[in-house]
């Protein structure tokens, strides 16, 4: 095991080096905060033991510089201090501390805690690995899985449409025409859904990326709800069915993602239910969330499929690469810190409600004195 200790009484830091070192393993040391930054970047220890109160930067202003670096973001870090306090303890875990060790504290204490952490730290990363692997092998099954139908439509209409015998009419090229269209649209739509779903599953193991992600603030949400929900209307040739109610409202998502959420959602009502019933959708800001409601009067969902849309993986869908809308509905709405939730029931229609932040969380507060020493 690779540690870094880091602390400024070189009496107990050479004490603390001598016995790790004794007992087999790697041990890295630095005399104040800056120094333990710069040697964690250098050499990616497997654990680090700080102590709180030293001089230039201290443990807290380390851990928070550390947490905000993708190479040193999640190496579990272990704080120390003489004076123990709940205060302390809160304001550690806070910046991102992993665990919290009080002095003086015996070998095999502070042993314990270190294994405990690696552990820990392993078992994510091969847990994070399982997924990934299984998420490149559902891509390369679904992809050909998913858009060969499409693709053999496309090929043996455009075929057709190029055949000079017989000679066809206006009527049938312009029917055959929109068959390949239509084939080709389904396509782009089946694509873009399979990328996404890829992207929005690397999304959740990268903190960075999910932290810039929950950071998004888009006012006016109302206006995109609106927007999407009427060309979803139009593009099922059911403008009519459309019931808007639109409160001025702000989400914490990006304008873009907002706008697959609607457009699944809606899109996804005007399938499932007959013409000429309504569709409604509403959205509203209760001062601390976004609330949007979609509502149809379709056959409903059964449960088990909605078992499925709910569940935290979807292999089956990503392999077949159709039914993509609502589980990309589902894993934008958990990113984003919100809440799915669909009621459903045979021959009465399914409501499906989505609950988002308003305002993006609060920003740890920068320790900026550090990240200027470092540049």
């Amino acid at each position: 095991m690779k540690i870094l200790i880091v602390d400024d009484s070189e009496t107990f830091r050479q004490s603390v080096v001598h016995l790790l070192t004794l007992r087999g393993h790697e041990v890295l040391e630095a005399a104040d905060g800056l120094s333990g930054v710069k040697m964690a970047r250098a050499h990616l220890p497997d654990v680090i033991v700080s102590d709180i109160v030293m001089s230039q930067v201290d443990g807290y202003a380390m851990t928070a510089v550390l947490r905000q670096h993708s190479a040193t973001a999640d190496i579990p870090l272990v704080l120390m201090t003489g004076a123990a306090d709940l205060q302390g303890m809160r304001k550690g875990m806070t910046l991102g501390a992993d665990d919290y060790i009080a002095k003086p504290f015996n070998m095999d204490e502070l042993i314990a805690i270190l294994n405990q952490r690696v552990h820990r730290r392993q078992a994510m990363l091969k847990e994070m690995d399982r997924k990934l692997s299984a998420l490149g092998k559902d891509i390369h099954v679904g992809l050909p899985a998913g858009l060969q139908t499409q693709l053999d439509q496309i090929l043996q209409t455009s075929r057709m449409l190029a055949s000079t015998t017989p000679a066809r009419s206006a009527p049938e090229t312009a029917h055959l025409a929109e068959s390949i269209h239509a084939a080709a649209r389904q396509v782009e739509r089946l694509t873009v859904n399979l990328f996404l779903h890829a992207q929005l599953a690397l999304f959740g193991t990268d903190p960075e990326q999910l932290k810039a992600l929950r950071q998004a603030h888009f006012t006016g949400a109302e206006s995109a709800v609106g927007l999407q929900a009427r060309l979803q209307a139009d593009a099922a040739g059911r403008s009519s069915d459309l019931k808007l109610k639109l409160a001025p409202c702000t989400v914490a998502m990006a304008e873009p993602h907002l706008a697959k959420l609607v457009a699944e959602l809606v899109a996804n009502a005007f399938q499932f239910s007959p013409l000429h019933t309504p569709v409604n959708v509403q959205c509203l800001d209760d001062g601390h969330n976004f609330l949007l409601t979609v509502a149809d009067q379709g056959p409903g969902i059964p449960a088990e499929k909605t078992t499925q849309i709910l569940q935290s993986e979807t292999p089956r869908m990503v392999q077949s690469g159709t039914g993509l809308g609502l589980p990309i509905v589902r894993r934008l709405i958990e990113l984003h810190g919100g809440k799915l939730v669909i009621n459903s029931e045979p021959s009465k229609g399914t409501t499906i409600r989505v609950s988002l932040p308003a305002s993006p969380p609060p920003a740890v507060p920068q320790q900026s004195a550090p990240e200027a020493q470092l540049g």
